[in-house]
């Protein structure tokens, strides 16, 4: 009597642990691409741009996508649980998301191009400084939120085409400005920012909206945008700008507050060695993604398949970054004298240990998120932060882009143990109240 039932639910896991699988394999291309380019990308800047403008200028950028971060992670995160409504609903989320995305860039992008024109002192007005900073920041912020929508739109596989499309003009444009126009200033600003403005049009206008009247075909729905809806969509946004788009911030800021408390030189050694720790935590990104939105419509089995994902995460983290950090002496051979091997090696080391110690809880944050249960995340991450840059303001004077890295290792510590703890109850994980229509109350 009870095989026909069992047999019916073990087949619902798998088809969902093969949804997630699938998901994060076309999350983790995206990633991917975006990852190894961005590798190259500053192998290549740091052979052709001088060790102290790239440090400046890998400064800015990295308080631009820091600001960006922090204004794309609430309503980004929105996103990946609300669009699977489906209906009017959906569309009326997506609308929404674009809007808050862009006025929370402008407002953060504000305070970022004081913070450039105040400690970097670019060269140029004031004015000009702040206004250019936070055109960077919208842009960076929207850019950012597109792989989110595509996400929550059941549609992984779009993020490669517009990752790994926005990435290689990125690489032809720097090798453009700083072979054929080497006098032109901000190359790799420019470089980053212009082909992520593009990437914009094809995914708010072409790749976004197919996906939704696809997923309208398979799944109707008539859900409507109504206050249970706007109320959730207010909550989830803010609590997730702060939980994590704090941390977000916090970490691509590190670059800058590398240069502020230590050099140029130092903030362009860490600029470098990041890119290993974000194409290490994208892994474990892309899996917390697709687990997210698959336990926005089936927690159960998607919270029973979260040990074996993080055991997984666990393992390909480790072996990338030993990779990673045992090629890095012969990269920085390539970037030139300027750049030291071994303390490179040491760098990297560390923020390869950092990225493999977090996947535990960035697998409990997602269910939680799923779960609109932002709270123990954000107190969680704010633990984070202030372990973050208590240890920073120590070390980073004078141990510079090593004692960066070292911090991260002491704040993920923490995050480790929340996660560990989290992951053995997140079965009983509670869901808030929702209304009829399946939306947080």
């Amino acid at each position: 009597m009870t095989a026909a039932p069992r047999s019916a639910v073990s087949d619902h896991t798998a088809a969902v642990g093969r949804r997630i699988t699938r998901d994060s394999l076309w999350l983790s291309s995206g990633y991917a691409v975006t990852s190894l380019s961005g590798f190259v990308f500053w192998m290549l800047a740091a052979v052709w741009i001088p060790q102290t403008q790239l440090g400046l200028e890998a400064s800015a950028l990295s308080i631009i996508m820091a600001a960006a971060a922090l204004a794309s992670n609430g309503p980004g995160s929105a996103l990946v649980v609300m669009l699977p409504m489906g209906g009017p609903a959906a569309w009326s989320v997506l609308r929404r998301a674009y809007a808050v995305t862009a006025a929370l860039g402008a407002a953060a992008g504000l305070a970022a191009g004081g913070l450039v024109a105040v400690v970097l002192r670019p060269g140029l007005p004031g004015v000009v400084t702040v206004v250019g900073v936070m055109v960077c920041t919208v842009a960076w912020a929207l850019f950012n939120v597109q792989t989110q929508a595509l996400a929550g739109a059941a549609d992984a596989r779009g993020t490669l085409i517009v990752n790994g499309s926005a990435n290689l003009v990125k690489l032809a444009l720097l090798a453009l400005l700083a072979l054929a126009v080497p006098g032109m200033p901000h190359p790799l600003v420019t470089a980053t920012i212009v082909p992520a403005a593009m990437a914009i049009a094809v995914g708010a206008f072409a790749l976004v909206p197919r996906a939704l009247r696809r997923e309208q075909a398979l799944r109707p729905s008539t859900r409507t945008w109504d206050a249970p809806t706007a109320r959730a969509f207010g909550l989830f946004t803010v609590q997730n700008a702060v939980a994590v788009g704090v941390v977000m911030c916090a970490g691509l800021s590190l670059s800058f507050i590398v240069t502020a408390l230590s050099s140029p030189a130092e903030g362009a050694v860490f600029a470098i060695a990041y890119q290993f720790s974000v194409a290490l935590d994208l892994v474990g990104v892309s899996v917390a993604t697709a687990l997210a939105k698959s336990a926005a419509a089936d927690f159960d089995p998607s919270a029973g398949l979260a040990g074996a994902y993080t055991r997984t995460v666990f393992l390909v983290v480790g072996a990338l970054g030993v990779a990673a950090t045992v090629a890095t002496p012969v990269l920085f051979l390539i970037a030139g004298q300027d750049y030291s091997p071994l303390y490179g090696m040491a760098v990297v080391g560390a923020l390869a240990l950092a990225s493999l110690i977090r996947p535990g809880y960035d697998i409990w944050s997602a269910l939680s998120r799923a779960r609109h249960r932002v709270r123990p995340v954000l107190w969680s991450n704010l633990l984070y932060v202030s372990i973050l840059f208590g240890v920073v303001l120590l070390l980073v004077p004078t141990l510079g882009a090593l004692g960066a890295a070292l911090a991260m290792v002491c704040g993920v510590c923490a995050l480790a143990a929340v996660g560990a703890v989290g992951l053995r109850r997140v079965r009983d994980l509670p869901a808030r109240a929702f209304d009829s229509k399946g939306v947080a109350a």
